[in-house]
């Protein structure tokens, strides 16, 4: 009798035991089909191989340590390719040339690269992957953005890439110089050529009141916040070369006054490192360049002034303060097999975390809440220059070349009109011998 209440027993646990079996596994079954219905899921392009391509940049640094979270995240396999700048952009064409490229994502300035890329329809257009909920990491937040760093990467009203990275121009200068002076931050044109002016003449000239980029087509990308900020552009309504415009020619002569008159002599051969190099000794008191270079004026090691250095937004002209902005991106190849989880890794790649640890080893940030984290804000040492960048990141515009495909060519004539305002020759001439050639261009590519 005990026996046989035992084998009853045992009967019963392995009867309850399978019944919860199939009740478990029921479950299961409906908890699959619910998150199904829900959309996004990072393991939906499980087994996927994408291909990135990519310039040595300080990025790769951040996000190559963390490729194996996203492929365990994902279930997908990346193989990431690193050149150095001037292999990684000969490489890059020869992949879109060659029309049968295993490169799925690459990155790209847009700024530099795009139009060339979008007219040989060498990219896709990622509207339609925005657009797809199962696809859209719901916590992607696209309006984080700085809208000028996704405007970059649109094209005939589609989205082709999306930013890593996103850079302006800001004032910096010597408040010890300001101090000895008298000076005031400028906020207008007016204001920064009287405050060159007075350090200039009240030194003695021992102390140049400005420096900028004078090297032909160097210059150019300095000189764009002033060509915008005084009310121009590169081109009219139409599309045409409107550099020679009474407002373009303005630009032109007051950043070519500013040099001349007191800038450092020699300007003309100055790209970026001769220019910074005198605001670091101490024998410039003011500097317009790259945000990015704010480290190399804070350096003990090469600067001289890595103490004294403020911060301030391009100061405004009749137009207002428009300084240019400019980013690399990611950018997903036309011909990609492999299009939906490329488009995870994008969104991976530029996400908000990804973001934050860029903007703490110093790669400024192209999304906001980078910029507003208390994990940046707790640690960072020059609060001016955060607060210029971002309203330059608000103001700034993203088209900072010239809107043709051969833009080597377009910046090589702007510059000759920048070199002319820099010596006091012709500019009204200069300019409309810039604007015919970069017209030439204009039509060349139309055809």
């Amino acid at each position: 009798m005990l026996r046989k209440c035992r084998w009853w027993a045992f009967l019963l646990l392995v009867l309850l035991i399978t019944a919860g079996g199939l009740f478990a596994a029921g479950q299961a079954e409906e908890a699959v089909e619910v998150e199904e219905v829900e959309g996004f899921h990072w393991r939906s392009q499980e087994g996927a191989v994408v291909t990135i391509l990519a310039n040595q940049h300080p990025w790769v640094e951040i996000v190559r340590p963390k490729i194996g979270e996203f492929e365990d995240l994902t279930g997908i396999r990346i193989n990431l390719d690193v050149y150095p700048e001037d292999q990684f952009r000969t490489r890059r064409t020869v992949e879109m040339v060659s029309g049968t490229s295993v490169v799925d994502v690459f990155m790209l300035m847009p700024g530099n690269a795009l139009d060339q890329y979008h007219t040989n329809n060498w990219v896709s257009p990622l509207n339609d992957l925005m657009n797809n909920e199962d696809l859209l990491w719901p916590e992607y937040d696209l309006d984080d953005f700085y809208p000028a760093a996704l405007e970059s990467g649109v094209r005939d009203g589609n989205h082709y890439t999306v930013p890593l990275l996103l850079e302006s121009s800001v004032l910096a200068y010597n408040k010890e110089i300001f101090d000895r002076y008298g000076v005031e931050v400028p906020e207008t044109m007016e204001e920064l050529e009287t405050a060159a002016r007075k350090i200039y003449e009240e030194s003695g000239g021992d102390t140049y009141g400005i420096t900028l980029r004078g090297a032909r087509a160097a210059a150019t990308s300095q000189w764009v916040g002033f060509l915008y900020s005084f009310g121009g552009a590169w081109t009219d309504e139409n599309g045409d070369a409107a550099i020679d415009s009474p407002e373009a020619i303005e630009a032109f002569e007051f950043y070519g006054r500013l040099l001349r008159e007191y800038g450092p002599p020699g300007a003309t051969a100055n790209s970026w490192y001769e220019s910074n190099s005198l605001f670091q000794t101490g024998e410039a008191a003011m500097v317009y360049d790259a945000n990015v270079f704010r480290p190399n004026f804070e350096d003990p090691e090469q600067s001289s002034i890595y103490d004294k250095v403020g911060y301030a937004p391009l100061p405004a002209g009749p137009a207002g303060s428009i300084p240019h902005v400019s980013n690399w991106g990611l950018a997903l190849n036309a011909n990609s097999e492999a299009k939906e989880a490329a488009w995870l890794f994008m969104q991976w790649a530029t996400s908000k975390d990804m973001a934050l640890e860029g903007q703490l080893t110093g790669m400024p940030s192209a999304r906001r809440s980078a910029w507003e984290s208390p994990e940046f804000r707790d640690t960072n040492e020059a609060p001016d220059w955060a607060e210029s960048t971002q309203i330059s990141y608000e103001r700034g515009q993203p088209q900072w070349n010239p809107p043709v495909i051969n833009i080597g060519e377009a910046r090589d004539a702007v510059g000759e009109v920048i070199v002319a305002a820099i010596l006091g020759d012709d500019v009204s001439a200069a300019a409309r011998r810039a604007a015919r050639d970069m017209q030439a261009i204009i039509d060349e590519e139309r055809q």
